[in-house]
């Protein structure tokens, strides 16, 4: 079964966020989403929910979703006909289950509603990721690659009022365990239009990898200075810290350097790779290799197994 969704780069949707939906203090509030009465963004109301069991909470906080207390503002995310058939919570992933009518939804209205569902799940301790499945199936991309599991930083700017929103199936690529080869990881992400696709890579890459069985690449304290694209060549200017060694790195530098440059190429219009520090492209990585460049794509380093955020294990990504 193969889902129809928007094509790379190609669905645009306002998704306004009245407000950014955290794991709180208080375990009974929570914030439910909803659409406004056009259904072109989001808008949350307030709930205070009845169960303390996490086996009731989750029920109890999806037929909510149903269900608004202001009916004259906002709209339920569920268009008539679909249903949420059943739910499984195992290791901080909880499985949501949809009748086949869910094949049916508008790209916008299909978007809005994977946004609502997991920024309100995921208000729960116990949530860490949601994942989708249509009847027998899981929900699927363009591709009919899974679509996996989803944490609500994929839907959530920085920025507050209404954006424009794009999905992308992006390919990523980590070390494997002996810092030798490099593994490719597809995530799905749901970015502002506001920010390139460059720096959303960018921003992935140093989240890390959501398959346990990878290693990151990048220290977590490294930030982009700057990230252009111009005639097919990416200028990607990072801070100093990427430098910086630490005590337990035992990548080759070759590993990481192409994990970045692999990750740009593979998107759309990247051919090239021009490194820099902190402005600076005379800089040797690891006393060993030059950054002069510019890098081109290196197929060698990439073993043929590939790694899937649908992973069972997989952990979340924070922040977008």
């Amino acid at each position: 079964m193969k889902r129809i969704f928007c094509s790379f780069l190609a669905v645009l949707l306002l998704i306004g966020m009245a407000g950014c939906a955290k794991k709180g203090t208080d375990s009974s509030g929570y914030q439910i989403y909803y659409t406004n009465m056009e259904k072109t963004r989001l808008a949350t109301e307030s709930y205070h929910a009845q169960a303390a069991d996490t086996g009731e909470l989750i029920p109890e906080l999806l037929d909510k979703m149903a269900s608004p207390s202001a009916p004259a503002e906002h709209a339920s995310v569920l268009a008539s006909g679909v249903e949420i058939t059943g739910n499984s919570l195992s290791d901080g992933q909880l499985t949501v289950t949809f009748n086949e009518e869910y094949q049916n939804l508008d790209p916008a209205a299909e978007i809005l509603l994977r946004a609502a569902v997991v920024m309100t799940m995921t208000q729960m301790q116990e949530v860490r990721t949601v994942v989708f499945h249509i009847g027998n199936d899981v929900l699927r991309d363009i591709s009919g690659e899974p679509v996996g599991a989803m944490t609500a930083s994929m839907f959530l700017n920085a920025q507050v009022g209404t954006n424009s929103y794009r999905y992308a199936s992006l390919s990523l690529y980590f070390s494997n365990k002996e810092g030798n080869k490099l593994v490719r990881e597809v995530r799905n992400v749901h970015y502002s239009s506001n920010t390139t696709l460059e720096r959303v890579v960018m921003e992935q890459l140093l989240k890390g990898p959501m398959n346990s069985q990878l290693l990151p690449v990048l220290p977590e304290d490294v930030s982009v200075i700057s990230i252009t694209v111009e005639d097919n060549l990416c200028t990607l200017n990072l801070s100093k810290e990427f430098l910086s060694v630490r005590d337990d790195d035992n990548l080759q530098p070759e590993v990481t350097i192409y994990s970045i440059v692999n990750s740009l190429c593979d998107m759309l219009g990247v051919e090239r790779v021009q490194f820099q520090v902190e402005g600076q492209t005379n800089v040797l990585y690891k006393e060993s290799l030059n950054l002069t460049g510019p890098f081109h794509r290196n197929s060698a380093l990439i073993e043929t197994a590939e790694s899937t955020e649908a992973e069972q294990d997989a952990k979340p990504s924070i922040g977008l």
